[in-house]
């Protein structure tokens, strides 16, 4: 359905507005050709094998190395945990890892949290905020007036932005994306590829 038949269930200017600060011009957040475009070069960087295997690798790693060692000590020392915050970070090492070849290490609690990994969280705690504001009108003032959550968002995605283009400049400089992906071949556009990247 979804495949096939997307322009049907489209997200809008309203969700895109919300989400736009943070996602750009990514996936998750346009419609129509831009999406389609993105849409069809993840789908051919994504099953290739090498691709694949890469991030089976990853994963791999991250669970045998880091992952169950960690649940490991923390159930011998009878430490009571929050799941949901053991696997967020894992998700978000292992995505870091693969997509921008950067390791935050996030589930290493004796290491204080990334910079990049507290940003994201602060983007999209924000970000889902606006969703559930009783109007936009809102947000939109603290945006313009830049107060408040929105004061936080907009530092948030200013220290997401330089970190992720920095990873894409010298991904450039070091001739990485020359050989990978035929999105980041084909857009020279530093924000839309960081854009694509993020989501």
């Amino acid at each position: 359905m979804l495949k096939t038949r997307f322009q049907n269930y489209p997200k809008g200017k309203p969700f895109s507005a919300i989400l736009g600060d943070f996602l750009g011009r990514g996936i998750f957040n346009v419609d129509g050709e831009s999406w389609s475009f993105q849409k069809n070069m993840a789908t051919l960087e994504l099953t290739k094998h090498s691709v694949r295997s890469f991030a089976f690798e990853v994963v791999k790693f991250d669970i045998h190395h880091r992952l169950v060692p960690f649940l490991m000590k923390k159930a011998k020392d009878g430490a009571v945990l929050d799941l949901q915050d053991v696997f967020k970070r894992f998700s978000f090492d292992s995505i870091c890892r693969f997509s921008f070849g950067l390791d935050p290490m996030c589930l290493e609690l004796s290491l204080p949290m990334s910079e990049f990994a507290l940003a994201f969280d602060v983007a999209s705690k924000v970000s889902a905020e606006r969703a559930m504001a009783v109007s936009p009108i809102v947000w939109k003032m603290k945006r313009l007036l830049n107060l408040g959550s929105e004061k936080k968002l907009r530092e948030a995605v200013r220290m997401i932005d330089v970190l992720a283009k920095e990873v894409i400049r010298q991904k450039r400089k070091n001739g990485v994306f020359v050989s990978q992906g035929l999105v980041t071949r084909s857009v020279s556009d530093e924000t839309y590829l960081k854009d694509i990247n993020i989501n």
